[in-house]
């Protein structure tokens, strides 16, 4: 972006010396001659420019979730990483695909390090291997497909990435996925 901005202060000088000169020989007639010369100097800068700010502004827009778009058939599914490597999904977003039964403090009482409150604003998650202990208990297809995909998206991918790097889960995860 600042080779596009010293481009056009640049093009800018150039054209007001062309504009100062034709002023000088011709006075105001001079002026109304040469201001073509700024349209067609600085249209392609300015065009770029143009281009350079909506990609930067596209950049800062997604930056948060850049690399971790995660949908399940189509829908927009939130999963939020934390320091400990562990992903959480937001229980709204599975109970739109399976339709829960159980509350959100019987899921709390059942899973006690499986679901907490995150974002801003703070919103129920729930712990990748406590939703799939939770979706193995569940009867629906639909559960069944979205179990798949949490075990394909979710779950394997984290526990491969948390063995890379090292990182020990806590002991209530690794009897989950057993």
């Amino acid at each position: 972006m600042l080779r596009i901005a010293g481009s056009i202060a640049l093009r800018l000088a150039v054209c007001g010396l062309i504009a100062w000169a034709a002023w000088r020989k011709l006075g105001e007639t001079g002026l109304a001659v040469s201001a073509p010369v700024f349209g067609i100097a600085l249209a392609r800068p300015l065009i770029e420019l143009a281009g350079a700010l909506r990609d930067a502004m596209k950049r800062s827009h997604f930056r948060d979730v850049e690399g971790r778009h995660y949908a399940f058939r189509g829908r927009r599914m939130q999963v939020i990483e934390d320091a400990d490597r562990r992903r959480w999904v937001r229980l709204a977003d599975v109970r739109a695909v399976v339709g829960f039964t159980a509350s959100d403090g019987a899921l709390a009482i059942t899973y006690p390090d499986g679901v907490r409150r995150l974002g801003r604003p703070a919103e129920p998650h729930v712990g990748e291997e406590a939703l799939l202990a939770h979706l193995l208990k569940e009867r629906s297809p639909e559960a069944a497909r979205l179990r798949r995909w949490v075990e394909r998206q979710v779950v394997f991918p984290a526990r491969r990435e948390r063995e890379r790097l090292g990182v020990r889960a806590p002991a209530g995860d690794r009897d989950a996925g057993d």
